[in-house]
């Protein structure tokens, strides 16, 4: 089995949540590639960059196939560790060495008619616990935003949220106490996440102020986040009895932060360099004795389900996932999305990832 040519769909999905702020009424739009690798074998592997930060237009998105083409034509997807070895060696947007390697395990998966999480040693868990990111609030109008937010997730099942907070701190303190006299502890808050906003001092007040609201954890407090200061990540964790999480997005900086000691918690992604990346760093963390949870840059279907798939063939998962693009994006395109149950993501079966392509949908959603 040779790949034949590779295709790179540039699409857009509306978000559910207000571009500017979770009231606005005016949509988030993210953009994603859709990758399709053709084979000889009649086989073609998905995959998909999920939200990404860069420019598509048919400059780029040109660009990038053509430097694609001579790593990837005439070769196996079961080459797998040569052509990730290839990628590795040139420098990418985010998302783009996550993509193609997605669609490479789709494509094995495909041809050896298994679910993708055999490829990672067999399925461990069945259903995974997943957490819904709201953006901060700013206004009063946000906080009502969010709240209503609640209340429909917890209609539908799901009771555990992730919130981004700090651009106004009297305002999240106001949502975070509305939300506790509300709805008590059958909210679950899995991460207040900073994004990185905070000095060391700041991070330390900051996080004493909301420690009462009962998080599991707190992400990204300091500057810089992953490439911060040691010093910065070990003043904070000692200071705060909330366990601490930084995005990890390779070997060096998950070394640097297991050996001092300077994080609680590492979250880990399929973005940064893929799915065998990502599932070696989480055997990082195990052998460092450092707690998990796999993140999520808000994907479609078929981000979801490699995501949902590389967790459940791990043993030592320790939080709510962010995997909720599917819940969280009005367009799909694949003809059955991943399915949400109970606060959790239900694994897919099937060869690969166990999705179909809904063409007209893709073509609906093109960018040109």
């Amino acid at each position: 089995m040779k790949i034949t040519s590779i295709e790179l769909r540039p699409i857009y999905a509306t978000r559910e949540m207000g571009r500017t702020s979770p009231s606005d009424p005016e949509k988030a739009v993210s953009h994603h590639i859709i990758v399709r690798l053709h084979t000889d074998a009649g086989i073609t592997g998905l995959g998909e960059m999920s939200d990404v930060n860069f420019s598509l237009t048919p400059e780029t998105v040109n660009a990038l196939h053509a430097r694609l083409e001579p790593l990837l034509l005439g070769r196996s997807p079961f080459e797998l560790t040569a052509i990730q070895v290839a990628l590795g060696g040139q420098t990418w947007e985010h998302q783009v060495v996550g993509g193609i390697d997605i669609a490479l395990h789709d494509a094995i998966g495909k041809a050896l008619d298994v679910p993708l999480y055999q490829l990672f040693g067999g399925k461990y868990r069945e259903r995974i616990p997943f957490a819904y990111p709201l953006a901060p609030c700013k206004t009063e109008a946000d906080v009502e935003a969010n709240l209503a937010r609640i209340e429909r997730l917890l209609a539908q099942g799901h009771s555990t949220i992730r919130y981004y907070f700090g651009a106004n701190l009297t305002v999240d303190e106001r949502f975070l106490t509305q939300l506790r006299e509300r709805w008590g502890d059958d909210v679950e808050i899995n991460a207040l996440d900073a994004s990185g906003r905070f000095d060391v001092e700041t991070a330390i007040d900051v996080i004493r102020r909301f420690t009462p609201f009962n998080p599991n954890l707190v992400e990204s407090p300091v500057k810089g986040r992953h490439h911060a200061p040691i010093e910065d990540f070990r003043a904070v964790r000692a200071a705060v009895a909330l366990p601490i999480s930084e995005h990890v997005a390779d070997a060096a900086v998950a070394v640097q932060l297991a050996r001092h000691e300077a994080v609680d918690i590492f979250n880990l992604g399929v973005g940064y360099a893929g799915m065998t990346a990502c599932y070696k760093m989480f055997g990082l963390a195990e052998i460092f004795g450092i707690q998990t949870l796999l993140g999520s840059t808000v994907e479609l279907s078929i981000g979801t389900a490699a995501r949902a798939h590389l967790v459940a063939a791990l043993p030592n998962v320790d939080f709510p996932c962010y995997p909720a693009g599917p819940l969280v994006y009005h367009e799909r395109v694949v003809k059955a999305p991943v399915h949400y149950e109970a606060g959790h993501i239900i694994v897919p079966e099937g060869p690969g990832l166990g999705l179909e392509l809904d063409e007209e949908r893709l073509t609906a959603q093109r960018l040109w």
